[in-house]
Parts: structure tokens; sequence; C-alpha cells
């Protein structure tokens, strides 16, 4: 899948109806993978977004948060890579 823009981000987070976001954390481990559940606001996520986006790094590792309206998943990288799977 093709890297998406901050803007194509904000569309499909702003086409998820709940203002609070429910995602997963996902870092990898030796022994695989750690992941724990976290929310944000939708303010909050595209802050944090933005930020990752611009210094090229996702704090805390990758981050999967489902888009109900499309039934995928769009996927964080650690880079500040973002991507819809």
């Amino acid at each position: 899948m093709n890297r998406l823009t901050k803007k194509e981000i904000f569309n499909l987070i702003d086409s998820i109806e709940s203002e609070q976001l429910a995602f997963e954390r996902v870092r990898p481990h030796n022994k695989g993978e750690i992941r724990k559940k976290d929310s944000l606001k939708k303010g909050e996520f595209k802050n944090m977004v933005s930020e990752a986006i611009e210094e090229g790094h996702q704090p805390g590792g990758g981050l999967e948060l489902k888009i109900p309206s499309i039934k995928k998943t769009l996927f964080g990288y650690h880079d500040g890579i973002y991507r819809l799977e």
C-alpha cells in the first residue's frame, strides 16, 4: 500500500463518528509484539499524527486504528509513515 498524506489521514479520522478514538499501540519485541490499548480525542490523535509525519518518528512505536466506514485499518509506523490496509 502507498503512504498516505496528512490530508488523507485526517479525512479517515473525520469519518469516524466517535469523538474518542480507540486504537492499539504496537511495539516490536524479541518474542513478538507488545500490544497496548489506548485512546485519544480526535484532535489529540491528529496532533500526534501530524508531529509523527513532520518529525519522521512515531513515539511509542506503531499504531493501528480501525476505520469502520471502510472496514480497513490505518497503520502508523515508528518512522511516521501511515498506510491503509
